[in-house]
């Protein structure tokens, strides 16, 4: 039994939350002087004098339950044979460990189910337990000065025990605990013991979609703190938009284990990050007459700073200051130095819009896990830059935290690099979602959780809303904590989903939410909402277009709406990337795991793999749809010969971007210039075509704005928005004469199409790996459910009749060799919606590259195609890029298209004759292949190139979990004609 605690056993009850932990309070730490304050790395926890980082090699050992700890795991020397050693910060989960009866405890992925079996506070028989020891070192130099632990974050809650002491013991996996265990240790060697509980009661308010781990996964240290210090410094930057002018409130709370003494001061200073003061300095004496009832406040000191003018933070221009505060004892000396980084900016909702330095913004932005394949949640700050740096590139601007506050150094580099940011408190019940919302044994979880956020995280100018958590209804609980956070920071708006989803988007939740933010609502749902004048708050999505696998259709109409419609400003996908996570999968390959492969009984499969980047920040194809859609400059026709250029941005203008403008005529660039133009934040201009019209058929005008300098994220010249105008509609044309036969020459007669009505199946068609979750609960898409029944999987020319299709087939072959292809295909009522109408046909080994005049250059449909460019492109031949092999690699509106042997030159091209456009593809997988897969690691490349052409082709949407594809991009039934001419040349 553990000493102390085990007859207790706070980990089942959720009620408590803590025991000896310090209050939270934004991370700072003391230095000797001004100049070390100023050099000190924010990103380097353990950059500071007096701390020592615990970040290493570990001994550890795992037991099956808490109660099955023996106190010997805590209080005596860990023996080598019971004892392996893992990463400190790291998850258990990733390293191979077993319990004391040699079983495994590994990751498992659910998204709304409990991994095991209610009702709360209940736990599952099994809890497995890890208990964590090191020696630790106290140096002499510390005496007289209060030593504190220091835990990033424990999944799910833990124990401390020091030489054998119990010390303290915290909840909530994704904040860091700190204890003083000063009266624990003694100067030189100690041991310090850390178990962590897996799953507790506060299990149930942690139930996101996300892989459950185990572990200490965030950085941990020793700290020696004075008996007189600093132990807070809060910081209220407000920025007047009018005058241009910035006030600072800078709250310092001097403590320690003894209450100040009489003579002590703080002096306050604020400058920019070069080192110019832009203030005078504010000293005022610490109060220490604290026996005078009605007066005494505290042990505060506050200095305010009224500053004529200021450069204000936004995410396009993210400037920063430095608040320094010192701590000067009686005798005049500096005793410590800490410093905050802040930026001036303001917040406001009004006008059904939310406002930004007097400015209305775009939230351009994507929800964000701490994630590593390798890891796990033990992430490195190079991990979180790498993330937030692709963001940028992808001109995303908005990160929300989802479902828990990130690692910290999250925030301090979307202050520098510019990302707004809503910050989510470790709250979701899904599970539970309108029980615990009102049980009085969870409030104190639910308002400790949310004011220990507010806390760590309110200094940070990138932070524009306050999140009290996810999907965990809405109830008594939340106007608790919501009533904490509107007291302690009044600057900032807050944001539940819930809040309105159970109560309605016009009145509904307001005690907690001050925007509509819905999750996967319908563009009609969100334009009804603009237009309804009833709703005055803004609309903001917290998740949409649910980005998983082939996915995210109709994301250029979801903001074709937002721009549209007042009181709409935009949403957050759904979202950065996959959680796929390193192993050897069952079929004995390395690759990235989804739930059930680390054998889970209770898990949701593949729907961890739901972002726009995998696992490892390869971009899947929909991120350029995403960074279209997100572009700061846009271009529109106006009438036949003109353009409006229209600034998207808050703060700036264009004159940081190169202007360039090509003219294209059937897919060739016949002439190009630059433009020369400057546009006034959200403002537009309106400027002549810069180019003679052409006279031609098929004339696209395309704009191109790249960046002049480099950037953090980019280098200069890095394309970042881009369109296209169509001048000249394209016309039917005879197609182009092929070369001559040569001796050898492919006879192209012996390629004979397939009818092909089938696709394989994306996961916004239908869980083809979870048929139980549509057909037990009804959700997820419906059309690969509804193919299978008409036997479409197996269908092809000659079982085709039998679905009631009937397909006319024609072959020309001219002199010249090449051969004309004739569809007429009526599509019966009973198979409404189908994935394609087209045909497919192979080419042998050989073929490893393609060229073609459509849209490109990557992957699109027609769903997803606003943001693919009209042109000529070439390329290789696709990989198979989703984690759960499917539909893949489409060019839609092709032209011609060629497949080329690199290495003999040998071209067959793919002439559209009727309509003018076809959708194509060349991959290396039939549909059965995709199909049948459950891993990108079962598939197996042919050697011959598979040819896909398409007349229509069904959208991809987002019915994974959202809507399913609009009406105006499904396949209805009825009358298909189509013909393509395929040819060598």
């Amino acid at each position: 039994m553990l000493p102390a605690i085990g007859a207790i056993r706070p980990w089942t009850d959720p009620a408590i939350t803590s025991m000896g932990r310090l209050p939270m309070a934004p991370p700072t730490a003391a230095h000797s002087s001004i100049s070390d304050a100023r050099s000190a790395d924010p990103l380097d926890t353990a950059d500071a004098p007096w701390r020592t980082t615990l970040n290493g090699k570990w001994h550890f050992r795992l037991f099956d339950h808490p109660d099955n700890v023996p106190a010997a795991a805590v209080d005596k020397p860990p023996t080598a044979a019971a004892w392996t050693k893992v990463a400190v910060p790291g998850n258990w989960t990733m390293q191979d460990v077993v319990d004391q009866n040699g079983d495994t405890d590994r990751p498992q992925y659910t998204n709304v189910q409990m991994p095991f079996d209610g009702p709360p506070p209940h736990l599952p028989d099994r809890v497995p337990t890890g208990v964590y020891r090191r020696e630790i070192t106290v140096p002499k130099k510390w005496n007289g000065r209060r030593v504190v632990l220091h835990l990033g974050g424990a999944e799910s809650v833990h124990a401390v025990y020091v030489n054998g002491d119990f010390a303290g013991y915290g909840t909530d996996s994704r904040l860091a605990s700190e204890y003083d265990i000063t009266d624990h240790v003694t100067t030189g060697k100690n041991d310090l013991a850390v178990v962590v509980v897996k799953w507790s009661a506060h299990s149930y308010a942690e139930d996101q979609d996300q892989w459950w781990m185990g572990g200490l996964h965030r950085d941990c240290h020793l700290e020696a703190r004075a008996v007189t210090r600093i132990t807070s410094v809060n910081c209220d930057a407000a920025y007047n938009h009018i005058s241009g002018a910035g006030q600072l409130q800078v709250n310092t709370l001097v403590g320690g284990t003894e209450h100040p003494p009489k003579g002590w001061k703080v002096r306050t200073s604020i400058e920019t990050l070069a080192k110019k003061k832009v203030a005078k300095s504010v000293t005022r004496p610490v109060p220490h007459r604290f026996a005078a009832p009605m007066r005494f406040t505290g042990f505060h000191v506050d200095a305010s700073f009224d500053i004529d003018d200021v450069d204000p933070w936004s995410a396009e221009r993210p400037t920063r200051y430095r608040v320094l505060v010192e701590l000067i004892d009686a005798d005049g000396k500096v005793a410590e130095v800490h410093t905050q980084l802040v930026g001036f900016r303001s917040i406001e909702i009004r006008e059904r819009q939310f406002f930004v330095n007097g400015q209305p913004i775009w939230f351009f932005g994507v929800n964000r896990h701490d994630h590593h394949p390798e890891r796990g949640k033990a992430v490195t700050v190079d991990d979180i830059r790498d993330d937030l740096l692709a963001m940028r590139r992808h001109n995303i601007t908005a990160v929300r935290t989802s479902h828990y506050p990130n690692d910290p150094r999250l925030l301090d580099l979307c202050d520098e690099l510019g990302l707004y940011v809503i910050d989510e408190a470790n709250i979701e019940a899904h599970a539970y979602n309108t029980s615990l919302c009102d049980d009085p044994t969870f409030r104190n979880t639910w308002v400790d959780r949310v004011s220990r956020m507010v806390e760590r995280d309110r200094n940070h100018p990138s932070i524009v809303m306050w999140s009290l958590g996810n999907e965990a209804g809405h109830g008594a609980n939340h106007t608790a904590a919501a009533g904490f956070v509107r007291r302690t920071d009044p600057t900032r708006p807050l944001h539940y989903e819930p809040a309105s989803f159970h109560e309605g988007w016009i009145d509904g939740g307001r005690a907690s939410s001050d925007v509509v933010c819905p999750m996967y609502p319908t563009i009609a749902d969100i334009v009804a909402y603009g237009e309804n004048p009833d709703g005055d708050r803004p609309l903001i999505m917290c998740e949409y277009t649910h980005a998983m696998g082939n996915s995210n259709g109709s994301l250029a109409d979801y903001w074709d709406a937002i721009l549209a419609t007042p009181g709409l400003q935009g949403g957050f996908i759904w979202e950065w990337k996959d959680h796929g996570l390193t192993t050897t999968l069952p079929n004995g390959k390395k690759g990235y795991a989804y739930g059930g492969q680390f054998d889970e009984p209770i898990h949701d499969g593949n729907f961890v793999a739901d972002g726009i980047m995998s696992a490892d920040l390869t971009p899947h194809p929909a991120i350029r749809e995403v960074e279209w859609c997100y572009r700061p400059v846009a271009v529109e026709a106006v009438g036949k010969a003109k353009l409006k250029i229209i600034n998207r941005q808050s703060f700036r203008g264009v004159d940081w971007l190169d202007a360039r403008w090509q003219l294209i005529v059937a897919g060739e660039v016949v002439d190009s210039g630059t433009l020369d133009i400057e546009v006034a934040p959200h403002e537009s201009v309106t400027v002549g075509v810069p180019c003679a019209m052409p006279a031609e058929p098929d004339a696209h005008l395309s704009v191109c704005w790249t960046q002049k300098q480099a950037t953090e994220w980019a280098v200069a010249g890095h394309l970042v928005a881009w369109d296209q105008i169509e001048l000249r509609a394209p016309k039917k044309t005879k197609p182009a004469s092929a070369l001559s036969p040569s001796t050898g020459a492919r006879d192209l007669a012996k390629i004979e199409p397939q009818l092909s009505l089938f696709r394989a199946p994306t996961d916004n068609d239908g869980y083809k790996l979870m048929p139980k979750m549509t057909a037990e609960h009804g959700i997820g898409g419906h059309a690969y459910w509804n193919w299978l029944k008409a036997g479409l999987d197996a269908a092809d020319d000659s079982t085709s009749t039998k679905l009631g299709v009937d397909h006319e087939h024609t072959v020309t072959v001219a002199d010249d060799g090449s051969v004309t292809h004739r569809h007429r295909v009526v599509v019966p009522e009973a198979l409404d919606d189908l994935g394609r109408v087209g045909t497919q046909f192979e080419l042998p080994t050989g073929f490893d590259r393609v060229r073609w005049f459509g849209r490109g250059p990557g992957e699109n449909y027609p769903d997803r195609k606003s943001g693919s460019l009209l042109g000529t492109w070439e390329s290789g031949v696709d990989e198979q890029p989703y984690l759960v092999p499917q539909e893949f690699g489409l060019r839609t509106d092709c032209r011609w298209f060629e497949c080329v042997n690199s290495k003999t030159g040998e071209t067959v091209r793919i002439e559209a004759i009727t309509p003018i456009a076809l959708h194509i593809s060349a991959t290396r997988f039939t549909d059965a292949d995709l199909h049948a897969a459950g891993h990108a690691t079962d598939l197996t490349p042919c050697r011959t190139l598979i040819v896909k052409v398409d007349v229509a082709h069904r959208g991809v949407g987002t019915a994974s979990c959202g809507p399913d594809v609009l009406p105006q991009y499904e396949i209805p039934t009825g009358k298909y004609d189509w013909s393509y001419r395929i040819s060598t040349r």
